[in-house]
C-alpha cells in the first residue's frame, strides 16, 4: 500500500479532501477475494487517519481502528463496509 503522505499546508488545501477520497477509491477498488490481510487493513486506516483533516472522519476511523476483526486476515465485507462509510463522509464534508 502506498503511503499517504501530508503536510500541514497540504492539510489546509481543498485537495486534501479529493486525496482522501481518491485513495479510498483505489483501496477499494483492489480488493479482491473474501479475506483481507489484518496489517494491510491496519497500516490503510493509519494513512487515512494521517491524510483526513476532517475531526468527524478521523473519530470513525479510530473507532475502525479499534474494532478491527480477526488477527491475522480481515473479512473483505467488513473491510468494504468501512471504506464505503468513510467514502459517505468524505463526501459530505463542506467545501471551505
Amino acid at each position: 500500500m502506498t503511503s499517504i503522505s501530508l503536510d500541514k499546508k497540504d492539510r489546509d488545501n481543498p485537495m486534501t479532501d479529493s486525496l482522501v477520497q481518491a485513495e479510498i477509491d483505489r483501496v477499494l477498488d483492489s480488493l479482491d477475494g473474501e479475506l483481507t490481510s489484518h496489517a494491510r487493513v491496519v497500516d490503510a486506516l493509519l494513512d487515512l487517519r494521517s491524510a483526513s483533516d476532517d475531526v468527524r472522519l478521523v473519530a470513525v476511523i479510530d473507532e475502525s481502528l479499534r474494532n478491527v476483526p480477526g488477527r491475522n486476515a480481515v473479512s473483505t465485507d467488513w473491510w468494504k463496509t468501512q471504506l464505503k462509510s468513510f467514502r459517505l463522509m468524505a463526501d459530505e464534508q463542506p467545501v471551505n
